[in-house]
This record gives structure tokens, C-alpha cells and sequence, in this order.
């Protein structure tokens, strides 16, 4: 990491150096003259304002309630329907109209905090896939819940997907939504993820 930071540096010139600035996470770095850098103390900025904004749309005409009461999704039963999912641990499960790509959401009942979420769910696919890496992290809001959206690539007898996952947390617990395809088929299905996500209704 500091190896592809370094590099960033030197490509917008030294007058950055002995300055402060963030990553896209918000986490406060210090940049100083020997092109060495180092995380601040105060590690986290508040980022919500600048936080994209996913909400339920009027098509979204089917509802699945969760046996907690914690939460609800609403979706578009002309793209997507109710599936067993692939993981056990998965409440509900769901596949598209296609059938080119799939869906499933895990409720926890603790809270996990937000920071360190993305890392776990990492963890865990490492478990499946020693090489699964993370692609991106996004702070986005849910229907007015905060959370991330992290994208990482795994793979499984020798096909290539990425997943696609809203991750919120909170006194009602931890939801790990996921939507996934092949890494071929990503950029036309990110749409419909997004679409799909945007119904998830927390009961604060």
C-alpha cells in the first residue's frame, strides 16, 4: 500500500509533502518530506455528506419480511425473484429473471463495527478463495441507513466472479447483503444490483 501511494506522490510533484490528507475511506494520513507517510491519530473524517444515496423506487412491488422484525426487502418481481440461497447462513436468497446473476442477505444479531466489516467479509471468502481481494469500499446510505458497498473479486473452480455488498450495522445487528456474477458479466448487471439493494428497509 504505501508503495502505490508513493507512486501517486510523485506523479503530483513534491508540494504535497509535509501536508495532510485522506484516503477514500477517510482515514487521515501525514505526508512527509522523505516520502515516508504515516496514519494520523485521529484516524476517520465524517464522509456521509458526500455519501451516495440509494432509495427504494415505486417498482419495487414484492416484500420479503424478516422472522426477526429487524428488516425488510422490497423488489421489482420483473427482475428479480425469492430463491433458495447458495449459503445457509443467507435469510433469504434471490436470482434474477435472466438467471445471469444471484443474491443473498445474512442478518447477525450483533453489531459490528462498520471499519472493520469489509476486512471480515474479506476474511471469510479467503476461506473459499486464498487469493479474493477487495476491488473497492463506498460509503453509501440505504434508505437513510449508512453503510458500505464493498466490491471484491473471488474465484471458484475456476471461475472468475465479483461480489457486490451492502454492509450495514447497528443496535438492531449486522446485514451482509450480496449480489454476485461473473466478473465478465459485472458491468451489465450493476444496475440491477444497485436496484436491488436500494430495497432494503431497516426497522430502526
Amino acid at each position: 500500500m504505501k508503495h502505490s501511494v508513493l507512486i501517486v506522490l510523485l506523479l503530483f510533484g513534491s508540494s504535497v509533502f509535509g501536508e495532510d490528507a485522506y484516503t477514500k475511506t477517510g482515514k487521515k494520513v501525514i505526508l512527509n518530506d522523505d516520502f515516508t507517510w504515516k496514519y494520523a491519530e485521529s484516524a476517520v473524517v465524517d464522509l456521509n455528506t458526500n455519501m451516495r444515496k440509494l432509495e427504494r423506487s415505486s417498482d419495487h412491488t414484492s416484500v420479503l419480511v424478516s422472522k426477526y422484525n429487524t428488516y425488510s426487502v422490497y423488489y421489482n418481481p420483473a427482475n428479480w425473484f425469492n430463491a433458495k440461497a447458495s449459503n445457509e447462513a443467507a435469510e433469504f436468497g434471490f436470482e434474477n429473471t435472466r438467471k445471469t446473476s444471484y443474491s443473498m442477505l445474512i442478518y447477525e444479531g450483533v453489531e459490528i463495527p462498520l471499519e472493520t466489516f469489509p476486512n471480515l467479509i474479506l476474511e471469510n471468502t479467503k476461506n473459499v478463495d486464498p487469493t479474493a481481494y477487495i476491488i473497492d469500499i463506498e460509503d453509501v446510505s440505504v434508505n437513510g441507513m449508512a453503510g458500505k458497498i464493498v466490491k471484491y473479486h473471488a474465484s471458484s473452480k475456476g471461475l472468475n466472479f465479483i461480489f457486490y455488498s451492502f454492509l450495514t450495522s447497528g443496535k438492531f445487528g449486522s446485514i451482509h447483503f450480496i449480489a454476485f456474477t461473473l466478473e465478465s458479466n459485472f458491468d451489465r448487471e450493476l444496475e440491477g444490483f444497485d436496484s436491488l439493494i436500494s430495497g432494503l428497509v431497516v426497522n430502526k
